[in-house]
């Protein structure tokens, strides 16, 4: 499951492509795209502060919330992999190193999606921002919020939680390491002032805001939407008009290129789950690709539609190539990778991933 499992669910059913390809004129793409917000939009019930957004820092890079004490959200949602993993599937538990060269036993069954723009999950186009509710989340949609979304990990057996530790006991343990903690009480006291006791809904709040602040805004791709039409070249436009005529747009459209539903399968990818559709903004940062991971390459994966006869949509290589062109203008490339120097539990930065 990834970000191109849902284009091709779609394609299954597409009415057939346009012969214009390699149109490069452009267009009016107000119907279907538009720029993301400057800023991240952050719920009532928990506003944006300097102090929860480093607290939730912290707590993303510390190993102190999993079971063992070794593995932290930035296991497997790490910057130099466009805040994903890079792997088919992740190690999570008792596993070691990091990316592709992680190695571990306990293997998750789903792709680890990026967690850049998750403050946007949802967004569509011409929404009142201040009306707007980010989410739901997870590939199956179960959690309403990222708050929510940011303590099924922690809970889970396979990813962080560990054998030797019940579902039952896990939060408590937690609120307790981080309650012994000198430096944890500062930081919790300082981004909730108006609480007197470190609690797992607080270890949500803090992580929620800080992955709130993982944006990816201003690739080219907003700047052409914006109106700067010198910032895509020829082969680009023509990507992105193959990708509108395609049908690609239907659920690959909105400010996040993902309309954050659940579609079933089709025949063209047998086996696999109803699951929501992905963005592809910077897709090229978060291979591999397709719901197995068998594509390692963003031109690869583009290939599974060239001369299928189970599909009404054809690509030759032209059309290939400048669907390419235009998924890489997806890319934010100021997309933030910084790490921390340390973590106050004192554990590995990021768990057992050097």
């Amino acid at each position: 499951m990834n970000k191109f499992a849902a284009l091709a669910l779609l394609c299954g059913c597409l009415l057939g492509c346009q012969e214009n390809e390699g149109n490069t004129n452009v267009r009016d793409y107000s119907e279907h795209f538009s720029v993301l917000p400057e800023v991240a939009s952050f719920p009532k019930d928990n506003p944006y502060s300097i102090e929860k957004a480093k607290l939730g820092e912290f707590l993303f890079w510390d190993p102190i919330l999993s079971g063992a004490e070794n593995v932290a959200c930035a296991s497997c949602h790490h910057p130099d992999f466009g805040w994903a993993d890079g792997r088919a599937f992740s190690i999570g538990a008792d596993g070691v190193g990091l990316g592709p060269e992680r190695f571990g036993f306990a293997i998750t069954p789903i792709h680890s999606p990026t967690v850049a723009n998750t403050a946007f999950n949802g967004l569509e186009n011409n929404t009142d921002l201040d009306a707007f509710v980010a989410g739901p989340y997870f590939w199956d949609l179960r959690a309403a919020s990222l708050e929510a979304q940011s303590l099924g990990p922690i809970a889970n057996e396979i990813e962080m939680r560990g054998k030797h530790i019940s579902q039952e006991d896990i939060f408590p343990l937690i609120e307790s390491r981080l309650t012994n903690i000198q430096a944890y009480q500062a930081l919790f006291k300082d981004a909730f002032p108006e609480h007197t006791e470190i609690t797992i809904d607080l270890v949500a709040k803090a992580l929620a805001t800080y992955q709130r602040t993982l944006t990816a805004n201003n690739s080219r791709f907003d700047q052409f939407i914006a109106g700067d039409t010198t910032a895509l070249t020829s082969e680009e436009v023509a990507g992105l008009n193959t990708f509108i005529d395609a049908g690609c747009v239907r659920c690959h459209g909105g400010p996040m290129l993902s309309d954050n539903l659940i579609h079933e399968s089709q025949p063209v990818l047998q086996g696999l789950p109803a699951v929501r559709t992905p963005s592809l903004r910077n897709v090229s940062a978060t291979a591999p690709y397709m719901h197995t991971g068998e594509r390692d390459t963003l031109r690869s994966a583009i290939d599974i539609y060239e001369g299928r006869d189970d599909l009404e949509v054809s690509f030759g290589d032209d059309q290939i190539s400048n669907l390419e062109a235009f998924l890489r203008t997806l890319d934010t490339p100021e997309l933030s990778k910084t790490i921390p120097d340390y973590v106050p539990s004192g554990l590995s930065i990021g768990g057992d991933i050097n």
